[in-house]
């Protein structure tokens, strides 16, 4: 039951994160700020299952596409930083909003600016 939870919770990470990319490339500021609030505690409850939460949303990088799969990677960059950090390069050279995004990301966790635990 607990494991089925996690799946559903680490789906709807997704589908908001891939959301929450639709709205930036849309410009729809409002939008895009209700889907990363989305996030956000989403992540708490992925987060709350542990070790098996952090892992299964961290797997979810290396599954993943586009925005989900940066989103999933800025979350897991505390507690896997070579594999978190191996995604977001990947989506880095990617064109767009996307691989913009994706180095933003890369640069302010080299700097210490950011910190998602």
């Amino acid at each position: 039951m607990e494991e089925q939870r996690l799946s559903i919770l680490i789906g709807r990470f997704t589908a908001a994160a891939a959301a929450h990319g639709e709205a930036l490339e849309a410009m729809d500021a409002a939008r895009a700020d209700r889907h990363a609030t989305m996030l956000a505690r989403l992540y708490r409850e992925i987060a709350a299952f542990g070790a098996a939460g952090r892992a299964g949303l961290l797997d979810a990088t290396e599954r993943g596409i586009g925005a989900a799969a940066g989103m999933a990677a800025v979350y897991s960059l505390s507690h896997d930083a070579p594999r978190s950090l191996a995604i977001l390069r990947r989506l880095a050279r990617e064109p767009g909003l996307l691989g913009f995004r994706a180095s933003v990301a890369i640069e302010r966790w080299e700097r210490g600016e950011l910190t998602l635990s």
